[in-house]
């Protein structure tokens, strides 16, 4: 049986509700929104918090600006949107921000869950053994980052 998580968003820090998705953020939004904790965001504040240009009116990228993944055209905060999806699906993909964000119960039972695929076990012991090693945590689902 799956163990039951909230996620909180990266930007607001409310839980990001269940009926919804969740976004994964990419460097620009970080750079841009510097005390985000972790990179799963609700729909509202990726709404809210948006921005409508990355270029300045001579055509070229604003100072500092990350540019969004190579088959996207970058020109607003939407174009610097990884993915959409399930809280499960979004944790898995993106275990460290999973961590920061409150699915280490989660992520530490699929972690051992007998079906859970070689590879996406191994990947998700990796954070969790860093997440450890950073925060004393050791399983415990208390330490914070961030």
């Amino acid at each position: 049986m799956s163990v039951a998580f909230r996620i909180d968003c990266c930007l607001c820090r409310k839980d990001i509700p269940l009926a919804g998705d969740v976004i994964a953020l990419d460097a620009e939004w970080q750079r841009r929104y510097p005390n985000m904790r972790g990179t799963l965001a609700c729909e509202r504040c990726v709404i809210d918090y948006g921005w409508n240009c990355c270029t300045t009116t001579g055509g070229a990228f604003i100072d500092g600006h990350i540019a969004a993944p190579e088959d996207v055209v970058d020109v607003d905060s939407w174009s610097h949107l990884l993915e959409r999806g399930t809280h499960r699906a979004l944790v898995m993909g993106h275990p460290r921000s999973g961590l920061i964000q409150g699915a280490e119960p989660y992520l530490r039972w699929r972690a051992d869950y007998k079906n859970t695929l070689p590879d996406v076990a191994a990947t998700l012991r990796e954070a969790l053994t860093e997440w450890e090693a950073q925060n004393g945590s050791a399983g415990t689902g208390l330490a914070t980052a961030g």
